[in-house]
């Protein structure tokens, strides 16, 4: 078993700046890759890559998921970040293979939670190496600290349900692609 990794004061800082903060060892690169069997064996049993009420709130569907959220290598540094009484309010999955035309745009995720304070944050686990070349997330810093406006595209190749989209212009020179090893976050 891994070390559960904690995070400096330094990075909690950098997280409240940049609005992320990568990468973190969670999961050994094997762990990684029996997560995304087990995913890979859904997939197969479903007829393809998980659409719907499948890939939303999957923690709730499989036990193997179930215990991955509750994961102190997952929750230590999230706890850092938001404190303790930590709850899952969601999980899923957005998989993409070589070559797959889809892809997710630029969006603000706390414009769809719903939620009176934005006391959220999304945990990335990479069951696969997160790369330029395979379509890693890109975000931009700061960005989080106010909401900009945003319009439904349902476009066809989007992996966000309504192919939501920021309806403003995004200084893309200013992204920071995500790069991950399997099992970072």
């Amino acid at each position: 078993m891994w070390a559960v990794s904690r995070l400096s004061p330094e990075a909690v800082a950098r997280y409240r700046r940049d609005g992320f903060y990568f990468p973190i060892r969670a999961l050994s690169a094997a762990e990684a890759g029996e997560y995304r069997a087990r995913l890979e064996d859904v997939e197969r049993a479903h007829g393809g890559r998980l659409g719907g009420q499948l890939r939303q709130k999957v923690h709730l569907l499989f036990t193997w998921l179930d215990r991955l959220i509750r994961d102190p290598r997952i929750l230590d540094p999230v706890e850092d970040v938001l404190g303790p009484n930590l709850l899952c309010w969601s999980s899923s999955f957005f998989t993409k293979e070589a070559g797959d035309s889809a892809f997710v745009s630029w969006h603000q995720d706390s414009t769809y939670w719903g939620l009176s304070e934005p006391d959220v944050l999304t945990a990335w686990v990479a069951f696969t190496e997160s790369s330029v070349k395979s379509g890693a997330m890109r975000m931009v810093p700061g960005t989080h600290t106010e909401q900009v406006a945003h319009r439904d595209t349902f476009a066809r190749d989007n992996l966000l349900s309504r192919g939501q989209e920021i309806a403003v212009e995004v200084e893309e020179a200013r992204g920071v692609d995500i790069l991950l090893r399997a099992g970072e976050m």
